[in-house]
């Protein structure tokens, strides 16, 4: 593709969750973006489509959802996560009251450590 290597999943992701937010069909989100519906649609199949769009076409998509080819970069090594970062990810969620923050944080943690619990059930 380039020297930079997209996350092609990820982008996918912000593709559908900005077409859902705004009620856009992929028609009407291409026309948006500055090109062909056909386009979108191998965008929307992240790295499952091999053909991939060109590279000019995949940075108008992260432009249209708000993202920089390097927000969308492949990490060379993905870095662990803890359930810490996945709560602040949940608490930045916008458009939600903090009663509904605190019940998914709640609900995140709970699967967590039943998961975690089993896991060490098995060992």
């Amino acid at each position: 593709m380039s020297e930079i290597s997209v996350d092609l999943d990820k982008l996918a992701t912000h593709l559908k969750s900005k077409m859902e937010a705004e009620g856009l069909s992929a028609r009407a989100a291409a026309k948006a973006i500055g090109f062909g519906a056909s386009t979108l649609t191998r965008l929307l199949q992240g790295h499952s489509n091999e053909n991939v769009p060109d590279l000019a076409n995949i940075n108008k998509a992260a432009i249209w959802v708000g993202k920089s080819l390097a927000d969308l970069s492949l990490p060379s090594k993905p870095k662990p996560s803890t359930i810490a970062d996945v709560e602040i990810h949940l608490r930045a969620l916008p458009g939600l009251a903090s009663p509904d923050v605190e019940a998914l944080v709640a609900m995140v943690k709970a699967s967590y450590e039943r998961a975690k619990k089993l896991r060490a059930e098995k060992r």
